[in-house]
């Protein structure tokens, strides 16, 4: 088995390989040596190897749900309620197994019960091993919005097993690699190049194809949240797809869309406006659009006006003049374009193939 660790940046280390869910005890962080374990159903597999691992070590286990709906405070306080009864210490530390939504929630909780204690992300999904797992972002949405409360957090150790995808929900699986192609695109080409060649490998989920997307994707993110690890400025990069996407998602009530399916909506949205204001090719974008394509069918969004515009001018990076916004320069190169009015980005989303 071939290991490797990359410095996830925020004080992260991410260790990615097979097998590593058995040997979990080797490389998860906790200053006492006890663990929280929170989990969801959907990775019950992934779960139950790291019980087996983690025995004798664990201090609470606790299952939440990880559709997008159940993202809220009072999740949260199930959580800190849970780990306080428990008798949770502050050299004790979280295990977050799950998709994105678990790495969310219970990084958020960790970031606040007794004012912070350490967490460890053991991501089960495409998704959350190619981005969400990864910079130390954590949250809850609210019915304004995605992500509207939350804090930086990272976690100490993030365990990437790509075994723990054998079992993910084909729906699932493709939606998530969006997330690690949109890493490609952004900032590494010959990561882009060799993924678009190798989607039927990735589709078929074979191991040597899903570890370099997935080791690629991570060492992207790390590299851009070393240098800008509170989103002041580069890390934005990484919003690519996603101003268009989260507002897919909300309007869809999160239940329409799963959030990489919205991310490759609002890329495609992102791509027009790309092509209007950064120079992109026609011949890159389609590029792009024919990978989306290969990596769906992904459900239609969702793209009435009316539905979209209160979602777009709540969004944490809108001002008066406007919302911000990541552009495809060329493949391998993003920027991010100041204020864009939200009229274009509604014109963006009335574009985007159905």
């Amino acid at each position: 088995m071939t290991v490797r660790r990359i410095d996830a940046g925020a004080g992260s280390v991410a260790t990615i390989g097979t097998g590593l869910l058995d040997k979990a005890q080797d490389v998860l962080a906790s200053p006492s040596g006890r663990f929280l374990l929170v989990s969801s159903p959907g990775s019950a597999p992934a779960a139950a190897r790291l019980r087996r691992a983690l025995s004798g070590s664990l201090l609470a286990d606790l299952s939440i749900d990880d559709r997008e709906e159940s993202k809220t405070l009072e999740t949260v306080k199930r959580i800190a309620d849970a780990a306080i009864e428990a008798g949770l210490r502050r050299d004790d530390a979280f295990v977050a197994v799950g998709g994105g939504v678990v790495s969310d929630i219970v990084g958020f909780a960790a970031a606040i019960v007794l004012r912070g204690v350490d967490w460890n992300a053991v991501p089960t999904t495409t998704g959350s091993m190619t981005d969400a797992a990864i910079g130390g972002k954590t949250g809850v949405d609210t019915p304004a919005g995605k992500n509207l409360l939350g804090a930086f957090h990272p976690p100490r150790t993030i365990l990437i097993d790509a075994t723990a995808l054998e079992t993910l929900p084909e729906r699932d699986y493709r939606a998530g690699l969006v997330e690690g192609f949109k890493a490609a695109w952004i900032a590494d080409e010959a990561l882009a190049e060799r993924a678009e060649k190798r989607i039927a490998s990735l589709l078929a989920r074979e191991p040597e194809a899903v570890l370099d997307l997935i080791s690629g994707a991570v060492a992207v993110k790390a590299a851009i949240v070393s240098q800008d690890p509170r989103e002041g400025d580069r890390r934005r990069l990484l919003n690519f797809g996603h101003t268009l996407g989260h507002a897919f998602e909300a309007a869809g009530g999160y239940r329409a869309l799963k959030h990489g399916e919205a991310v490759a909506w609002g890329i495609r949205g992102a791509l027009w406006l790309s092509r209007r204001r950064a120079g992109l090719a026609e011949a890159e974008a389609e590029r792009v659009r024919t990978a989306l394509e290969r990596l769906g069918p992904f459900p239609a969004p969702e793209r009435q006006r009316s539905a979209l515009a209160p979602f777009l001018a709540r969004d944490k990076k809108a001002t008066a003049k406007g919302l911000a916004g990541v552009l495809l320069e060329r493949i391998g190169r993003a920027r991010v374009e100041e204020a864009i009015p939200i009229e274009e980005w509604l014109e963006a989303a009335a574009t985007v193939r159905i």
